[in-house]
């Protein structure tokens, strides 16, 4: 098949959206199928080609980069250019068989006038809850504040900020599915949540799959060597090593998990958490450690290579995480790849991943009840054991060939449902046409 793959971010921005779209372009490359991803420039790559290194450079396979709007929306993330006519003159001579959108908006619109006018059948993936971004456009942040005031502009203002986040928001994206063939959830929780607030399938041509992201087979491959070094660095020999991959954003609800560290501390004294990634509030984070006296005990990595971090993962004792925004916890399937028991907050996109007393254990959002399921992993070792062995068992589900394999197939079927549609389109026509002249059927 020749598959048109578009976003609106890409590597080298790190994020649970690229790697997705990484991973399955690999995989279905690797089973034959031609794969173009449509993706915006990034500074790093204008400032390497005008220093006169272009041509160290690797060139990409199939990788349309078009323009951008601002490299800095909000944090790393580009703003970009969906009426750059690259986008259409490639995509024009690339006799595609199906489009596959990852966002609904700017290169969403994109996708949708593509489909339209070439007859191409859309699939779009619902990867972000994007009501709970929304905080990170200014004016909107700006607008929430409001509702801190204790005035009537105040209230307006928050009133204003609900009415976009709760109305105009879901509209939007609910307008943009109706225009898809195909709608995939990562989970099966998330779809049964996006029907619900979307009102699918009522109303829309578009069939709703499930389809997770994949693993590289790397994500099952530790080294014990490696391993040892990390527990090492952190001494890790001598206390409990934990840790968290996460954007250090508030949506990803770090807050409460270090809250959770300092009520381990009183009864843990010694323990260590590895801080994976980077984010707008770190500094808001590492100051926030200082005031519950966990400094010592929190270790903030930065954002590692993706290649590494399975052998952090695979160190651990235990993967946090107490995020309610995911759509599917990548994080959560590469920390039970690597044989490390998860305990997490119970949220959607999540509670599809991890099986209680299997692979690790879902708690409210409380700190005492997380704190207490965390004990118990950290003290009893044949416990932690058996969740070692049942997390990489849950995980073989989600190797990148399989996931592949379900890709073509939702293709595929697709492609067949577009177009038995565009033929009874076309037959309604012209049996229209037949009756308005007259003549017999």
């Amino acid at each position: 098949m020749n598959i048109a793959m578009m976003t609106n971010n890409y590597k080298p921005f790190i994020g649970g959206v690229p790697i997705s779209i990484e991973r399955l372009t690999k995989a279905l490359r690797d089973q034959g199928h031609r794969v173009v991803v449509f993706a915006p420039r990034y500074c790093q790559m204008d400032q390497t080609m005008k220093s006169g290194e272009a041509n160290e450079e690797i060139p990409e396979e199939d990788v349309v980069r078009y323009r951008t709007l601002s490299q800095h929306f909000y944090g790393d993330t580009v703003l970009p250019n969906p009426l750059d006519p690259i986008l259409e003159e490639n995509f024009a001579k690339g006799n595609f068989d199906v489009i596959h959108v990852h966002h609904p908006v700017l290169i969403g619109r994109v996708a949708a006038h593509l489909s339209d006018k070439y007859k191409v059948p859309l699939v779009y993936t619902y990867h972000t809850q994007y009501e709970q971004y929304l905080e990170y456009a200014k004016f909107i942040h700006w607008l929430s504040l409001g509702e801190e005031c204790q005035n009537s502009l105040g209230r307006l203002r928050g009133r204003f900020s609900r009415t976009i986040k709760q109305g105009i928001a879901p509209r939007i994206l609910s307008g943009f599915m109706r225009r898809c063939d195909t709608v995939i959830a990562p989970t099966e929780g998330m779809r049964r949540a996006f029907q619900q607030q979307y009102g699918y399938p009522y109303g829309c041509r578009a069939e709703v799959e499930v389809l997770p992201t994949g693993l590289p087979e790397d994500s099952y491959r530790t080294e014990p060597d490696i391993m040892g070094e990390i527990r090492r660095k952190y001494g890790a020999d001598r206390m409990p090593l934990l840790i968290t991959v996460s954007r250090l954003g508030h949506e990803k609800n770090v807050p409460f998990l270090l809250r959770a560290m300092a009520r381990l501390k009183c009864r843990f004294p010694e323990f260590r958490l590895l801080v994976v990634g980077d984010g707008p509030q770190k500094a808001e984070y590492m100051d926030l450690c200082e005031e519950l006296d966990i400094r010592e005990e929190i270790c903030f990595l930065g954002s590692l290579p993706n290649r590494e971090i399975a052998s952090y993962m695979a160190a651990a004792d235990c993967f946090v995480f107490a995020s309610k925004t995911e759509t599917q916890g990548i994080v959560i399937l590469e920390a039970m790849a690597a044989k490390t028991p998860v305990v997490a907050v119970k949220a959607s996109g999540v509670e599809d991943l991890v099986e209680d007393g299997i692979s690790g254990y879902l708690c409210p959002e409380e700190e005492e009840a997380f704190t207490e399921r965390l004990l118990q992993v950290l003290q009893d070792e044949p416990l932690r054991d058996r969740l070692r062995l049942g997390a990489f068992e849950s995980a073989l589900a989600y190797k990148e060939v399989t996931v592949a394999q379900k890709a073509v197939r939702i293709y595929t079927d697709t492609c067949r449902r577009y177009a038995l549609a565009q033929t009874q389109t076309q037959a309604g026509s012209a049996s229209g046409q037949t009756e308005r002249l007259g003549l017999p059927g």
